[in-house]
């Protein structure tokens, strides 16, 4: 079965949707008697293909139901069966039937005949209608931009209203063409539209139809019962749903306008503030580019704070989800990507208590040397830390980049930073406090034993490093720590993870420094 938010799915989704423009685009064209085309015939066939296949696909899509995702094949077939199976099935076996009638396949007992008056059983497919809010619901649900949302619901009531202006359109002609047959006066007739071609006609119905909904005005009106009835229809269907249709369009430009407004305001009282406090230049300056990165990234990325349903979650959901966010980052490195794939409950406890994520701004100081360090940093994207040793100077430092990691011997064993580490440019820092790390991997055998091993073997290779070599930045190209890694696995293994004796780490700083 196949999960209902993959992005197959989606495009399965979006090529349904795009048909369904087509069917309620095209088929009130009809009653124009535009030549048909290839394309027509071919269109035609892809959609009928599309949503028989689509009864298919329904059958190994999932659900969700109270919250669960549901992939049991029984339990899909029982859904889709009492949902749309005889919604799909109404409208495809009438289309199989009218194109396979064309080909007088049907012809027998008068069968095609009946399915010939079959211009009529086309608009069957504009039932398909009632999927289309199940259809804009999934894909509205991938949207994260605030901005993003409010600008595509405005077109969207925009697009609805030239739809369904469209449609009227249509249907007024259609009376008029009946009507002409009929030999009763109709505004076509009246008009002096005959000698017209359809596209002109086409442009007339619709210029009619949008003066319904406006207070302009044409020679084109009722002259008949006919016209006259649904004339004062399309009237009161105007009054009721086109205010609230406006009232929709407004409401979502003023939202638009209130995002930039606000975010304008806001930035003014900010500069006000500084000035009147006596903020120099520089710090100013720091702090806006600052607050730009902050509204811009809040602006592009859902924060927690911004969620409320969060608070709602039990707490082993919560603890996924801190998981699922943090431990990207953290799987660069050798030591958490193996806890990360062999003690998975583990790691969940420690992502959930003993790692967080704090942001940086440009120059802000992550630490001092001499400072003692109780905090493991690790990078996430979009952020650049420039590290400075105390044995050298600006024009040496480090850059370090998106994944890397910084002060892995505070983990380990007493440690002071040897250096200082600046913000280069602002993003999320990842931080792995120290002593929660230790009161963790305690309470767990399994993740003590490892601990223990990779520890004395992390620290002899401390202990055996060049003293101008020791740094806070301990990556691959300086230890080879995928190494200790499997080292410390291996010595784990082969205590079956009982060892319970506590570690004596010999401090490199009080031995090396």
């Amino acid at each position: 079965p196949i999960p209902p938010s993959t992005p197959l799915r989606l495009f399965w989704d979006l090529s349904g949707l795009a048909l369904i423009m087509y069917d309620i685009c095209a088929i009130p064209l009809e009653a124009f008697e535009f030549p048909r085309t290839l394309f027509h015939d071919l269109m035609d066939w892809v959609a009928l293909i599309f949503w028989t296949v689509d009864v298919v696909f329904s059958f190994v899509t999932g659900y969700y139901y109270n919250g669960q995702l549901v992939l049991d094949p029984h339990k899909i077939a029982i859904h889709y069966l009492t949902t749309w199976f005889c919604f799909d099935i109404a409208v495809i076996v009438p289309e199989w039937l009218t194109m396979v009638a064309g080909s007088d396949a049907l012809s027998f007992a008068g069968i095609g005949r009946a399915l010939r008056l079959g211009k009529a059983m086309r608009v069957v497919r504009l039932l398909r209608v009632l999927k289309l809010r199940r259809i804009l619901d999934a894909v509205l649900e991938r949207i994260q931009s605030e901005f993003t949302f409010l600008l595509i619901s405005l077109f969207r009531l925009l697009f609805f209203i030239m739809l369904l202006n469209h449609v009227i359109a249509c249907l007024w002609y259609l009376i008029g063409k009946e009507t002409l047959a009929s030999e009763m006066v109709n505004w076509i007739q009246e008009g002096k539209y005959e000698d017209e071609d359809q596209t002109y006609k086409y442009f007339t119905s619709l210029h009619w139809a949008l003066t319904q909904f406006t207070p302009a005005s044409m020679n084109v009106s009722a002259t008949n019962v006919y016209e006259r009835i649904f004339s004062i229809a399309v009237l009161f269907f105007a009054m009721v749903a086109f205010s609230s249709i406006v009232g929709g369009v407004t409401a979502s430009m003023t939202q638009l306008q209130n995002l930039r407004s606000n975010h304008m305001k806001q930035f003014w009282i900010l500069r006000r503030y500084l000035k009147q406090n006596g903020v120099g230049k520089e710090l100013q300056f720091r702090i806006e580019k600052f607050l730009e990165y902050q509204t811009a990234k809040e602006a592009e990325h859902v924060q927690p704070a911004m969620v409320a349903h969060l608070a709602k979650l039990s707490q082993p959901l919560k603890n996924e989800l801190q998981y699922t966010i943090m431990v990207q980052w953290l799987r660069g490195h050798p030591f958490f990507s193996k806890i990360c794939t062999h003690m998975p409950n583990f790691m969940h406890k420690l992502c959930s208590t003993a790692i967080k994520e704090k942001v940086l701004g440009s120059g802000d100081i992550v630490f001092e040397a001499g400072e003692e360090c109780s905090q493991v940093y690790f990078l996430s994207a979009g952020l650049i830390l420039e590290y400075t040793h105390i044995r050298e100077t600006a024009e040496t430092s480090n850059r370090l980049h998106s994944k890397q990691w910084i002060s892995e011997p505070a983990l380990w064993t007493p440690w002071k930073h040897l250096g200082v580490c600046e913000a280069e440019k602002p993003g999320e820092i990842i931080s792995v406090d120290t002593a929660t790390f230790c009161k963790e991997m305690s309470a767990h055998p399994a993740p003590k034993s490892l601990c223990a091993a990779y520890a004395r073997l992390f620290v002899e290779c401390l202990n055996s490093m060049p003293k101008q070599r020791m740094s806070d930045v301990l990556d691959q190209t300086v230890l080879d720590v995928s190494a200790i890694v499997e080292k410390a696995s291996h010595v784990a293994a082969a205590l079956g993870y009982t060892m319970s004796n506590s570690v004596a780490l010999n401090s490199p700083s009080s031995a090396q420094l």
